[in-house]
C-alpha cells in the first residue's frame, strides 16, 4: 500500500503528463524542436535564473553539487567500460552503453520528479543539482560521441546552453545585492511555473517519437542496471563521502538515480554512434524508472 501512495504522489503525476505528450504527437504531429528550444532556451533558464534569485543562492552554493557531478559521472563511466570488457559486447555498443549508464535525466524527468515528492522546499536544490549535472552532459557526453578533445569547444559547448547564462546572471546579481523590481519579479516566478510541466511533455513528446528495435537485450540490461540500480548506491556513498546530508541529499540521490538523458540520443544521431540503441536504452530506463524511483523514495 505504501508503495502505491509513493508512486501515486511522486511518479504516477510525471507518466500522466507522458502518456499526454505521447498521445498528444501520435495525434498531431508537432515539431518537437520548437516545442524543445521554447522549453530549454526560454522557460528552463527563466526557471534556474528565478530560483537562484529568489533564494539568493552563492557561487559557493554550487561548488560541492559540480564536484559530486563530476565524481559520480566518471564513475559510471569507469563502471560501463567495465562492464563493456566484462561482458564483451559490440564495439558499437560501447559508447552507447557509457552514455547511458552517467548521463541521467536531470532535467525533463528529474525537476518533476523532485517538485512532486518534495514540493517547492527542494526547488533550489534541484535547479542547483540540474545545472551542475548539465555540465557533464554538454562536455563529457560530447566529447565520448565526437572524440572532441580541444578545451576551446568544450567551452563554447557550455556557452551554447542558455541555462549558464541564466545562472552566471543570477549569481552576479546576487553578489552585487541588487533586488528585481516587484514587477520583473511576479513575471519571472509566472513564467517559470511553465517550465516543469513543459520539461515532462517535452519528454513525453521525444519518447513518443523514439523508435525501438529488439536486438538489444544484452545491452539494455546491463545499461538499465548501471542507470537505476548501480548510479543510486554509487551517488550514496559520495554524498556520504562529501557531507552532502538532509534535504539536499535525498534531491541529489534521487535527481540522479533517474533514466537516461534524451539528449545523448541527438549526440547519438549527430554522431552516427548506434541511435536505435541509444532510443532503445532511453525508453527502458523511462519506464523502468517509475518501479525503481518509487522503490528508492521509499527507502529514503
Amino acid at each position: 500500500m505504501e508503495f502505491l501512495l509513493i508512486f501515486n504522489k511522486s511518479i504516477l503525476p510525471i507518466f500522466l503528463i507522458l502518456s499526454i505528450a505521447f498521445i498528444y504527437y501520435r495525434i498531431f504531429k508537432p515539431n518537437i524542436k520548437d516545442i524543445a528550444n521554447i522549453t530549454l532556451t526560454v522557460l528552463a533558464p527563466i526557471m534556474t535564473f528565478e530560483a537562484l534569485v529568489k533564494y539568493n543562492i552563492s557561487p559557493e552554493a554550487l561548488i560541492l553539487p559540480i564536484i559530486f557531478a563530476f565524481l559520480l559521472t566518471f564513475g559510471l563511466m569507469a563502471a560501463a567500460y567495465g562492464c563493456y570488457y566484462i561482458f564483451r559486447l559490440n564495439s558499437s555498443q560501447k559508447i552507447p552503453l557509457v552514455l547511458a549508464a552517467s548521463m541521467m535525466n536531470t532535467g525533463n524527468f528529474g525537476l518533476p520528479l523532485i517538485f512532486f515528492t518534495y514540493g517547492t522546499d527542494a526547488k533550489v536544490y534541484s535547479i542547483i543539482y540540474f545545472i551542475a549535472f548539465s555540465i557533464p552532459l554538454s562536455t563529457i557526453a560530447i566529447y565520448i560521441s565526437s572524440n572532441k578533445s580541444r578545451i576551446p569547444d568544450i567551452l563554447i559547448d557550455i556557452l551554447k546552453i542558455p541555462i549558464f547564462h541564466g545562472m552566471i546572471a543570477a549569481l552576479l546579481l546576487n553578489f552585487m545585492g541588487i533586488n528585481l523590481p516587484s514587477s520583473i519579479d511576479k513575471s519571472l516566478a509566472l513564467v517559470s511555473q511553465a517550465a516543469i510541466p513543459m520539461m515532462i511533455f517535452v519528454l513525453g513528446l521525444q519518447l513518443s517519437s523514439i523508435k525501438i528495435e529488439f536486438g538489444f537485450i544484452k545491452v539494455i540490461g546491463i545499461a538499465t542496471f548501471l542507470r537505476l540500480i548501480v548510479s543510486p548506491v554509487l551517488a550514496f556513498l559520495m554524498l556520504k563521502m562529501l557531507n552532502i546530508h538532509s534535504l539536499e541529499q535525498n534531491v541529489a540521490l534521487l535527481q540522479t538515480s533517474g533514466p537516461v538523458a534524451v539528449l545523448t540520443l541527438l549526440y547519438a544521431i549527430r554522431f552516427n554512434r548506434s541511435p536505435h540503441l541509444m532510443s532503445a536504452i532511453i525508453f527502458v530506463t523511462t519506464f523502468v524508472s517509475g518501479i525503481t524511483l518509487t522503490v528508492l523514495i521509499k527507502l529514503i
